[in-house]
């Protein structure tokens, strides 16, 4: 306690010069309430970019009871006035819910949780020491938003609900010894964010069931529906039971830096359409980078790098077609017997200034029912597109095919650069390339096999080997 003595002369002045100043500033402070705390107005979150705008994140708060004055400070009997030495304060607003409305925050700390739930009436969050299940009930209409941050090395989030929901993934490391890391049994559109500048972690555990208790669990971040990335943080997944991100519905990848260190499985893996836009994706996997189960993949934008080494793992596969396109950039890397850069059971189209480069190092597989299949940078069952592209194939497994086509070869621009070991381009159909250039060259057999009734190879440099 700090004491000023006053001269009886000054005690009226001083006694009101405190009390005007006093009065100013609680009307100051009434004016703006909690406003101190600006990050409702001048914090802002995009859900295209994922950018947190924490401009007041070190704001200062005051305290209602920052300045103390006696009430027997000011006085006629009274010679001092008294002001608490710990009368300003300051503290810094962690934001620990990024200023976001209908937000639930998990804080991993080690062993245990700490739980932020101001919508305890249609959220209900329960914990087993780091494992955490989030359960929103099924009659809402709120797009809840769940902050997850901390890190655990015995932990786990799993969610249930009804309704989609938003994730902001806000520098988190969550591993679980004994089954997927994040777990979402709601089968809606699942909003995924990669906080600003933030590093996240998610690992899985070996040798847990693929279904657990009647739910699937099928890899490290599983999700039963949509899940669509944005952001500008990363995202680093470790697959050592199965895949590293899996979804039972489809998968967009809007921005962010998702990398997957290793999987067992596949790298990313959806029951239905894969779509990416932006971003970058670096995949190590010893089954597919990149597999659509049912339906097709389409990238329009980012880079890619994808490297397998499974015995018929494949760069990306889909059940049916192939679009490559808008100035994306794909490096593929296959080492395994069978495999192929990439595979489609419908039509592979390669377009608009995108760029791949493909090496596949592996051979022939022969499988335990005799099925042969060779290596191949490109295998597509339908027809082949090629315009305003860049692509670039070394086969040099042996027998490893450049592009099998098993429909028609069309060419209308780009650029194409071929060296196999086995034929450059084999087209079971017709081939007619109406513009672009290149050079396609077979080592053991020939630059192109045409059995079509048009084979047309236009201004491509054939460099045949052995016949």
């Amino acid at each position: 306690m700090i004491k000023f003595t006053i001269p009886p002369h000054k005690k009226i002045a001083l006694a009101f010069a405190l009390t005007l100043a006093f009065m100013v500033f609680m009307s100051c402070s009434g004016d703006n309430g909690n406003n101190w705390d600006d990050n409702s107005s001048d914090s802002s979150y995009s859900s295209q970019s994922g950018i947190v705008d924490e401009r007041s994140s070190n704001s200062v708060e005051t305290s209602s009871n920052s300045i103390e004055i006696s009430s027997s400070s000011i006085g006629a009997s009274s010679n001092s006035v008294e002001i608490s030495s710990s009368s300003v304060g300051t503290s810094s607003n962690s934001n620990e819910d990024l200023s976001l409305g209908n937000a639930v925050v998990v804080n991993f700390n080690g062993n245990d949780a700490v739980i932020t739930n101001p919508n305890a009436a249609e959220v209900n969050v329960n914990k087993a020491n780091g494992h955490v299940t989030v359960t929103v009930a099924s009659s809402t209409s709120t797009e809840y938003n769940l902050v997850i941050k901390g890190t655990t090395t015995n932990g786990s989030l799993k969610i249930y609900g009804d309704f989609k929901i938003a994730i902001y993934l806000n520098g988190v490391n969550i591993t679980n010894p004994s089954g997927p890391a994040l777990n979402i049994q709601n089968g809606k559109r699942i909003a995924v964010n990669l906080v600003g500048q933030t590093q996240n972690y998610l690992t899985d555990g070996f040798g847990y069931l693929s279904s657990v208790g009647g739910e699937d669990a099928k890899g490290t971040f599983f999700s039963e529906g949509q899940l669509i990335f944005s952001g500008s943080g990363s995202l680093e997944v470790k697959g050592k039971n199965r895949h590293a991100i899996v979804s039972d519905d489809y998968i967009t990848i809007k921005s962010g830096h998702i990398k997957i260190s290793e999987a067992e499985g596949d790298g990313i893996h959806a029951n239905d359409n894969i779509t990416i836009e932006g971003g970058t994706v670096d995949i190590t996997s010893k089954g597919d980078a990149i597999q659509s189960e049912r339906f097709g993949i389409i990238i329009s934008g980012g880079k890619i790098t994808a490297k397998t080494s499974g015995v018929k793992s494949h760069g990306t596969t889909s059940a049916k077609n192939t679009s490559i396109r808008g100035n994306a950039q794909l490096d593929i890397n296959i080492s395994g017997n069978g495999s192929k850069g990439i595979r489609s059971a419908g039509f592979t189209e390669i377009q608009d200034n995108a760029n791949i480069n493909i090496v596949a190092t592996g051979g022939r597989n022969v499988a335990e029912d005799g099925d042969e299949s060779n290596a191949a940078g490109i295998k597509t069952h339908a027809a082949f597109y090629l315009d305003n592209g860049n692509l670039t194939i070394k086969s040099i497994g042996d027998k490893a095919k450049g592009i099998s086509v098993n429909g028609n070869f069309l060419m209308y621009d780009g650029i194409i650069n071929i060296e196999a070991d086995d034929d450059g381009i084999k087209v079971d159909m017709d081939m007619e390339v109406k513009g672009g250039s290149g050079t396609v060259k077979s080592i053991k057999k020939k630059a192109v096999d045409c059995t079509g009734t048009i084979c047309k190879t236009g201004s491509l440099v054939l460099q045949n080997g052995e016949v």
